[in-house]
Protein backbone atom coordinates (compact mmCIF):
# COMPACT_ATOMS: atom_id res chain seq x y z
CA UNK A 1 0.00 0.00 0.00
CA UNK A 2 2.45 2.58 1.03
CA UNK A 3 4.82 1.42 -2.37
CA UNK A 4 1.42 1.85 -4.39
CA UNK A 5 0.95 5.32 -3.03
CA UNK A 6 4.25 6.83 -3.34
CA UNK A 7 3.75 5.87 -7.24
CA UNK A 8 1.33 7.35 -7.62
CA UNK A 9 2.49 10.84 -6.74
CA UNK A 10 5.95 9.88 -8.15
CA UNK A 11 4.10 9.36 -11.63
CA UNK A 12 2.40 12.80 -11.38
CA UNK A 13 5.79 14.42 -11.39
CA UNK A 14 7.17 13.13 -14.83
CA UNK A 15 10.33 11.41 -13.92
CA UNK A 16 12.74 10.51 -16.70
CA UNK A 17 13.17 7.66 -14.90
CA UNK A 18 10.97 5.03 -12.57
CA UNK A 19 12.02 1.85 -11.59
CA UNK A 20 9.79 -0.64 -8.84
CA UNK A 21 10.38 -3.09 -6.61
CA UNK A 22 13.96 -1.81 -6.16
CA UNK A 23 15.36 -4.20 -2.96
CA UNK A 24 11.94 -5.82 -3.03
CA UNK A 25 9.49 -2.93 -2.77
CA UNK A 26 11.39 -0.05 -2.98
CA UNK A 27 11.16 2.61 -6.02
CA UNK A 28 13.57 4.79 -7.55
CA UNK A 29 12.59 7.93 -9.92
CA UNK A 30 15.23 9.93 -11.81
CA UNK A 31 15.14 13.83 -12.99
CA UNK A 32 17.50 14.90 -15.79
CA UNK A 33 18.82 18.58 -15.31
CA UNK A 34 19.49 20.66 -17.98
CA UNK A 35 22.86 20.84 -17.28
CA UNK A 36 25.91 18.77 -16.80
CA UNK A 37 27.42 17.91 -13.95
CA UNK A 38 27.47 14.91 -11.41
CA UNK A 39 24.57 12.36 -10.41
CA UNK A 40 23.13 12.91 -6.68
CA UNK A 41 20.79 10.55 -4.61
CA UNK A 42 18.21 11.19 -1.74
CA UNK A 43 17.17 8.48 0.43
CA UNK A 44 14.50 8.04 2.41
CA UNK A 45 12.95 4.92 4.11
CA UNK A 46 9.43 3.52 3.71
CA UNK A 47 8.93 0.89 6.35
CA UNK A 48 6.87 1.75 10.14
CA UNK A 49 7.98 0.18 13.40
CA UNK A 50 5.93 -3.37 13.94
CA UNK A 51 3.92 -2.82 17.38
CA UNK A 52 1.42 -5.26 19.00
CA UNK A 53 -1.17 -2.40 17.59
CA UNK A 54 0.29 -3.06 14.05
CA UNK A 55 3.06 -1.58 11.82
CA UNK A 56 3.10 2.25 12.80
CA UNK A 57 5.53 5.44 11.95
CA UNK A 58 6.56 5.76 15.22
CA UNK A 59 10.09 6.50 13.47
CA UNK A 60 8.95 9.31 11.27
CA UNK A 61 9.81 7.88 8.10
CA UNK A 62 6.28 9.01 6.62
CA UNK A 63 7.78 12.73 7.50
CA UNK A 64 10.96 11.48 5.22
CA UNK A 65 8.84 9.93 2.33
CA UNK A 66 6.35 13.01 2.23
CA UNK A 67 9.84 15.36 2.15
CA UNK A 68 10.95 13.14 -0.87
CA UNK A 69 7.84 13.48 -2.95
CA UNK A 70 8.09 17.64 -2.31
CA UNK A 71 11.38 17.12 -3.60
CA UNK A 72 10.12 15.52 -6.67
CA UNK A 73 7.38 17.99 -7.11
CA UNK A 74 9.84 20.73 -7.13
CA UNK A 75 11.96 18.76 -9.99
CA UNK A 76 9.19 18.39 -12.10
CA UNK A 77 8.63 21.93 -11.87
CA UNK A 78 12.43 23.35 -12.64
CA UNK A 79 14.55 21.12 -14.51
CA UNK A 80 17.46 23.98 -14.31
CA UNK A 81 19.89 21.78 -12.51
CA UNK A 82 23.29 20.21 -12.91
CA UNK A 83 23.24 16.13 -13.98
CA UNK A 84 20.89 14.26 -12.24
CA UNK A 85 18.76 13.51 -9.27
CA UNK A 86 17.81 10.21 -8.36
CA UNK A 87 15.03 9.73 -5.68
CA UNK A 88 15.60 6.43 -3.66
CA UNK A 89 12.61 5.09 -1.45
CA UNK A 90 14.11 2.40 0.65
CA UNK A 91 12.38 -0.52 1.93
CA UNK A 92 13.31 -2.50 4.91
CA UNK A 93 15.79 -0.17 6.58
CA UNK A 94 14.37 -1.22 10.17
CA UNK A 95 16.02 -4.73 9.57
CA UNK A 96 19.24 -3.65 7.95
CA UNK A 97 18.20 -5.42 4.41
CA UNK A 98 16.53 -2.39 2.42
CA UNK A 99 19.58 -0.76 0.99
CA UNK A 100 21.82 -3.85 0.46
CA UNK A 101 19.55 -5.29 -2.02
CA UNK A 102 18.39 -2.09 -3.78
CA UNK A 103 22.34 -1.48 -4.06
CA UNK A 104 22.47 -5.24 -5.83
CA UNK A 105 18.96 -3.93 -7.87
CA UNK A 106 20.46 -0.49 -8.81
CA UNK A 107 23.93 -1.83 -10.56
CA UNK A 108 21.36 -4.17 -12.97
CA UNK A 109 19.68 -1.45 -13.87
CA UNK A 110 23.08 0.99 -14.54
CA UNK A 111 22.04 3.34 -11.96
CA UNK A 112 25.29 4.88 -10.68
CA UNK A 113 25.14 8.26 -8.57
CA UNK A 114 28.73 10.15 -7.02
CA UNK A 115 26.87 11.80 -4.13
CA UNK A 116 24.09 10.33 -1.86
CA UNK A 117 22.34 12.33 1.18
CA UNK A 118 19.73 11.08 4.12
CA UNK A 119 17.96 12.67 6.89
CA UNK A 120 16.48 11.69 10.01
CA UNK A 121 14.26 13.61 12.75
CA UNK A 122 15.94 13.88 16.09
CA UNK A 123 13.93 14.96 19.05
CA UNK A 124 16.61 15.35 21.28
CA UNK A 125 17.37 19.21 18.88
CA UNK A 126 15.84 22.26 18.56
CA UNK A 127 13.58 22.49 15.50
CA UNK A 128 14.57 22.54 11.99
CA UNK A 129 18.46 22.82 13.73
CA UNK A 130 20.84 20.46 11.36
CA UNK A 131 22.90 18.43 13.15
CA UNK A 132 26.08 17.19 11.32
CA UNK A 133 28.57 14.14 12.26
CA UNK A 134 32.40 14.91 11.61
CA UNK A 135 33.10 11.19 9.94
CA UNK A 136 30.83 8.11 11.94
CA UNK A 137 27.28 9.01 11.81
CA UNK A 138 25.68 5.86 13.10
CA UNK A 139 27.69 2.78 14.94
CA UNK A 140 27.98 -0.73 13.03
CA UNK A 141 26.20 -3.38 14.87
CA UNK A 142 24.93 -6.91 15.09
CA UNK A 143 22.65 -9.18 16.70
CA UNK A 144 24.25 -12.42 18.43
CA UNK A 145 22.28 -15.32 19.15
CA UNK A 146 23.97 -18.00 21.64
CA UNK A 147 21.98 -21.17 21.72
CA UNK A 148 23.10 -24.09 24.32
CA UNK A 149 22.26 -27.61 24.26
CA UNK A 150 23.50 -30.10 27.33
CA UNK A 151 21.00 -32.21 29.31
CA UNK A 152 17.76 -31.55 32.47
CA UNK A 153 17.93 -33.94 35.38
CA UNK A 154 15.22 -33.77 38.01
CA UNK A 155 15.30 -31.13 40.04
CA UNK A 156 16.13 -32.80 43.11
CA UNK A 157 19.38 -33.81 41.51
CA UNK A 158 21.03 -30.91 39.60
CA UNK A 159 24.28 -32.12 39.28
CA UNK A 160 23.30 -34.69 37.15
CA UNK A 161 22.34 -32.12 35.01
CA UNK A 162 24.59 -30.05 31.96
CA UNK A 163 22.52 -27.08 32.94
CA UNK A 164 23.47 -23.74 30.79
CA UNK A 165 21.95 -21.18 33.36
CA UNK A 166 25.72 -20.03 35.00
CA UNK A 167 27.05 -20.29 31.58
CA UNK A 168 24.33 -17.74 30.13
CA UNK A 169 24.81 -15.53 33.85
CA UNK A 170 28.46 -15.53 32.91
CA UNK A 171 28.39 -14.73 29.63
CA UNK A 172 25.81 -11.56 30.40
CA UNK A 173 28.32 -10.37 33.36
CA UNK A 174 31.54 -10.64 30.79
CA UNK A 175 29.46 -8.58 28.23
CA UNK A 176 28.94 -5.90 31.40
CA UNK A 177 32.69 -6.01 32.01
CA UNK A 178 33.47 -5.30 28.28
CA UNK A 179 31.30 -2.40 27.78
CA UNK A 180 32.93 -0.64 30.87
CA UNK A 181 36.77 -1.85 29.86
CA UNK A 182 38.22 0.68 28.01
CA UNK A 183 41.75 -1.33 27.33
CA UNK A 184 40.06 -3.87 25.23
CA UNK A 185 38.80 -1.05 22.45
CA UNK A 186 39.67 1.56 20.16
CA UNK A 187 36.52 3.83 20.71
CA UNK A 188 32.90 3.11 21.94
CA UNK A 189 31.43 -0.66 22.22
CA UNK A 190 28.45 -1.79 24.14
CA UNK A 191 27.07 -5.01 24.22
CA UNK A 192 22.99 -5.26 25.28
CA UNK A 193 21.72 -8.39 26.56
CA UNK A 194 18.02 -8.27 25.03
CA UNK A 195 16.73 -11.50 25.29
CA UNK A 196 17.23 -14.79 27.21
CA UNK A 197 15.32 -18.21 27.96
CA UNK A 198 16.22 -20.83 29.87
CA UNK A 199 14.75 -24.29 30.54
CA UNK A 200 10.58 -24.73 30.46
CA UNK A 201 8.18 -23.21 33.73
CA UNK A 202 8.75 -26.70 35.38
CA UNK A 203 9.64 -27.06 39.09
CA UNK A 204 10.79 -30.26 39.00
CA UNK A 205 12.98 -30.46 35.59
CA UNK A 206 16.86 -28.55 35.97
CA UNK A 207 17.20 -26.73 32.43
CA UNK A 208 18.96 -28.72 29.87
CA UNK A 209 19.29 -25.67 27.39
CA UNK A 210 18.97 -21.98 26.92
CA UNK A 211 19.48 -19.26 24.61
CA UNK A 212 20.98 -15.82 25.60
CA UNK A 213 20.66 -12.97 22.58
CA UNK A 214 22.54 -10.11 22.79
CA UNK A 215 22.99 -6.75 20.50
CA UNK A 216 26.50 -5.84 20.36
CA UNK A 217 27.45 -2.09 18.64
CA UNK A 218 30.43 -0.18 18.07
CA UNK A 219 31.58 3.13 16.25
CA UNK A 220 34.60 0.93 14.73
CA UNK A 221 34.40 -2.68 12.54
CA UNK A 222 37.29 -3.45 13.90
CA UNK A 223 36.34 -3.21 17.77
CA UNK A 224 32.75 -4.80 16.81
CA UNK A 225 34.74 -7.71 14.88
CA UNK A 226 37.10 -8.18 17.53
CA UNK A 227 33.79 -7.93 20.25
CA UNK A 228 32.10 -10.78 18.90
CA UNK A 229 35.70 -13.07 19.19
CA UNK A 230 36.19 -12.51 22.64
CA UNK A 231 32.61 -13.10 23.26
CA UNK A 232 32.87 -16.50 21.05
CA UNK A 233 35.76 -17.31 22.57
CA UNK A 234 34.34 -16.74 26.21
CA UNK A 235 31.34 -18.72 25.56
CA UNK A 236 33.02 -21.81 23.65
CA UNK A 237 35.31 -21.92 27.19
CA UNK A 238 32.69 -21.79 29.37
CA UNK A 239 30.04 -24.04 27.66
CA UNK A 240 32.93 -26.84 27.56
CA UNK A 241 33.66 -26.47 31.17
CA UNK A 242 29.90 -27.49 31.74
CA UNK A 243 29.41 -29.99 28.83
CA UNK A 244 27.87 -27.78 26.80
CA UNK A 245 27.10 -27.08 23.23
CA UNK A 246 26.84 -24.05 22.07
CA UNK A 247 26.44 -22.47 18.27
CA UNK A 248 26.32 -19.19 17.21
CA UNK A 249 24.74 -17.22 15.05
CA UNK A 250 24.60 -13.69 13.40
CA UNK A 251 21.83 -11.33 12.77
CA UNK A 252 21.01 -7.90 11.52
CA UNK A 253 24.30 -6.82 10.63
CA UNK A 254 24.57 -3.01 10.15
CA UNK A 255 27.84 -1.60 8.89
CA UNK A 256 29.15 1.73 10.28
CA UNK A 257 27.37 4.81 8.52
CA UNK A 258 30.76 6.91 7.68
CA UNK A 259 30.01 11.02 6.24
CA UNK A 260 32.31 12.17 3.99
CA UNK A 261 33.81 15.32 3.96
CA UNK A 262 32.99 17.02 0.58
CA UNK A 263 29.12 15.82 0.64
CA UNK A 264 29.04 16.90 4.47
CA UNK A 265 30.09 19.98 2.78
CA UNK A 266 27.72 20.48 0.39
CA UNK A 267 25.09 19.91 3.24
CA UNK A 268 26.50 22.93 5.31
CA UNK A 269 26.88 25.47 2.79
CA UNK A 270 22.91 24.42 1.99
CA UNK A 271 22.15 25.34 5.24
CA UNK A 272 23.82 28.10 5.15
CA UNK A 273 22.24 30.01 2.59
CA UNK A 274 18.68 29.20 3.94
CA UNK A 275 20.29 30.65 7.26
CA UNK A 276 19.30 27.35 8.86
CA UNK A 277 21.42 26.60 11.95
CA UNK A 278 24.19 24.06 11.99
CA UNK A 279 25.43 22.35 14.90
CA UNK A 280 28.22 19.35 14.95
CA UNK A 281 27.60 16.69 17.33
CA UNK A 282 29.53 15.57 20.27
CA UNK A 283 29.53 12.16 19.34
CA UNK A 284 27.92 9.49 16.81
CA UNK A 285 24.18 7.49 17.16
CA UNK A 286 24.69 4.78 19.12
CA UNK A 287 21.84 3.20 16.82
CA UNK A 288 22.71 1.32 13.50
CA UNK A 289 21.73 2.69 9.96
CA UNK A 290 22.07 0.66 6.78
CA UNK A 291 22.67 3.80 4.57
CA UNK A 292 26.08 2.64 5.04
CA UNK A 293 25.64 0.28 1.98
CA UNK A 294 25.15 3.61 -0.14
CA UNK A 295 27.89 4.99 1.51
CA UNK A 296 30.51 2.49 0.43
CA UNK A 297 29.66 3.72 -3.36
CA UNK A 298 29.28 7.13 -3.26
CA UNK A 299 30.52 10.23 -1.31
CA UNK A 300 27.97 10.81 1.46
CA UNK A 301 26.21 12.11 4.08
CA UNK A 302 23.97 11.16 6.60
CA UNK A 303 22.42 14.19 9.26
CA UNK A 304 19.84 14.93 11.34
CA UNK A 305 17.26 17.58 11.23
CA UNK A 306 15.49 19.10 14.75
CA UNK A 307 12.26 17.47 15.41
CA UNK A 308 11.64 19.98 18.58
CA UNK A 309 12.51 18.85 21.86
CA UNK A 310 9.41 18.44 23.73
CA UNK A 311 8.41 15.27 21.98
CA UNK A 312 9.11 11.45 23.02
CA UNK A 313 12.19 9.36 21.20
CA UNK A 314 11.61 7.66 18.73
CA UNK A 315 10.01 3.85 18.37
CA UNK A 316 8.37 4.69 21.78
CA UNK A 317 4.29 4.76 21.53
CA UNK A 318 2.95 7.99 20.89
CA UNK A 319 6.09 9.49 18.88
CA UNK A 320 4.89 12.19 16.06
CA UNK A 321 7.13 13.70 13.73
CA UNK A 322 7.08 17.36 13.40
CA UNK A 323 4.97 18.65 9.83
CA UNK A 324 6.99 21.54 10.17
CA UNK A 325 10.47 20.21 9.45
CA UNK A 326 8.90 19.20 5.84
CA UNK A 327 9.22 22.71 3.36
CA UNK A 328 12.66 23.37 5.79
CA UNK A 329 13.95 20.10 4.85
CA UNK A 330 12.62 20.29 0.56
CA UNK A 331 14.59 23.69 0.86
CA UNK A 332 17.83 22.44 2.33
CA UNK A 333 17.41 19.12 -0.27
CA UNK A 334 16.91 21.70 -3.55
CA UNK A 335 19.14 23.69 -2.11
CA UNK A 336 21.97 21.18 -2.68
CA UNK A 337 20.69 20.61 -6.00
CA UNK A 338 19.94 24.00 -7.62
CA UNK A 339 23.60 25.59 -6.06
CA UNK A 340 25.77 22.79 -7.16
CA UNK A 341 26.54 24.64 -10.31
CA UNK A 342 27.43 27.90 -8.71
CA UNK A 343 30.54 25.98 -6.93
Amino acid sequence: MTAETILKYLKEANPDELYTEIGGHGIVAGFRGILPGDSIMFRCEMDAVPTEHGPNHLCGHDGHMAILLGLADKLSNDRFFSGKVWLFFQPAEEIGEGAARMVVDISRHGINFDYSFALHNNPRHELNKIIMYSDVYAAASVGMELLFSGSPSHAAFPEQASNPTYTIINIVEEIKRMNSDKRLFHNFVLGTVVNVHIGEANYGVTPGSGIIRVTLRAYDENDLNLFCRKIETFATEKASASALKVDITYHDRFPSTRNNVLASNMVINAAEKLGMEVEWAAAPARGSEDFAHFTSISKACFFDIGNGKDGDDIHREGYRFSDDILMPAVNLYSSIIYNRQQK
